[in-house]
């Protein structure tokens, strides 16, 4: 038994010693086509990163089902981006849209295709939610602007525009042009 034993072993060492050595001159394992010079470099599934301030809490945070990091300019495509802006430990705002892209070192957020912005109720404050699209976020500023149309509805008002600039942490939304608004005064 012993002797078919190390037959049998050193049959399947010899096979194994021939594959390596045909697969190596084939080049199936040595030859890598090189990468895109504008293709990504890397990508996270089911990203969730949050941006610490300098008090040590969380300042914002961005989640997306994808991310694509591009070396050649340093920005970052995102697949249905969710962003939350914080203040005092608790989510005061918070956006999503169809795809977003991160530059200049997480600078500037854009929020791609059709967009919704939210705010909770806030004491005796109604929620608000706005309708639009191709937000740009700059977070360090706490602002969100784009020059679509903006909906904005909280309570019983509908309020449209052109063009909105949003500031999370004085919790205001201003439309700039063609603003066009609605008041249930039924209650």
């Amino acid at each position: 038994m012993k002797g078919k034993q190390v037959i049998l072993i050193g049959v399947l060492l010899a096979v194994a010693l021939v594959t390596g050595w045909f697969v190596q001159d084939e080049g199936i394992l040595t030859d890598h086509a090189p990468p895109s010079p504008r293709g990504p470099d890397l990508f996270v599934d089911n990203m969730d990163l949050k941006i610490i301030g300098e008090d040590g809490n969380v300042h914002y945070r961005i989640q997306a089902s994808r991310l694509d990091h591009f070396p050649y300019d340093d920005h970052s495509d995102l697949k249905v981006p969710f962003m939350q802006v914080f203040s005092q430990q608790q989510a005061i705002w918070d956006a999503r849209s169809e795809n977003g892209r991160v530059a200049d070192k997480g600078d500037t957020v854009w929020l791609l295709g059709r967009a919704v912005i939210n705010r909770p109720q806030i004491a005796d404050q109604q929620p608000i939610n706005v309708i639009t699209s191709d937000v740009l976020v700059k977070p360090q500023a706490d602002t969100a602007e784009t020059d679509s149309k903006a909906v904005i509805t909280s309570g019983r008002y509908r309020i449209e525009g052109i063009g909105m600039l949003a500031n999370f942490r004085e919790n205001r939304v201003d439309l700039r042009s063609q603003v066009r608004g609605r008041i249930d005064a039924g209650g």
